[in-house]
């Protein structure tokens, strides 16, 4: 889902009418690339990358480093 989206040009471009407000969006369709989710280093690099083969890869952090308790 999605909250910073262009709403007035959504609105125009599907021809949503004034009475509705456009809260969220939600994109469907299929990726254009391979996404790869990796864990994140030791460093924090929380950098997306790709490599020689065009997978995009994208650091996540562990549950564990984000959850308190």
């Amino acid at each position: 889902m999605l909250a910073a989206v262009k709403r007035e040009g959504l609105r125009a471009d599907f021809k949503i009418s004034e009475r509705y407000e456009i809260l969220l969006v939600i994109a469907l369709g299929k990726p254009k690339e391979k996404v790869v989710l990796e864990d994140m280093g030791q460093d924090d690099d929380f950098n997306y990358w790709n490599d020689d083969d065009g997978v995009h890869h994208v650091p996540k952090r562990s549950l564990g480093d984000i959850i308190i308790g």
